[in-house]
């Protein structure tokens, strides 16, 4: 019984370390060392797969919203798309997965 329960307690905090690390970041603005300010936004949090990110935003609603951003039109938004520009290539592998490169 204590196997399963340390077991138990084992998984729980593998998924909830998961859950941690894979949260959105807010951006703050900021100005840029020639003097462009960039406005405020959210962007998906860093790690090694580009099909995973938000991409970029069409319009200020998607700064704050970026779940909502679908580059290609086909329904499915660019974090869950692994081909977000639907050119037949992975965008893991896309040089701009954001702009057809046949």
């Amino acid at each position: 019984m204590k196997r399963i329960i340390t077991l138990f307690i084992i998984v729980c905090f593998v998924l909830s370390s998961a859950i941690l690390f894979a949260r959105d970041v807010n951006v703050r603005g900021y100005y840029r060392n020639d003097g462009t300010y960039v406005r405020p936004h959210v962007r998906s949090s860093p790690d090694a797969y580009k099909w995973n990110n938000y991409g970029p935003s069409k319009n200020s609603s998607q700064l704050m919203n970026p779940r909502s951003r679908d580059y290609d039109g086909d329904g499915i938004p660019n974090y869950l798309d692994r081909d977000s520009d639907n050119d037949g290539v992975s965008d893991d592998f896309d040089k701009n997965p954001y702009s057809i490169s046949r």
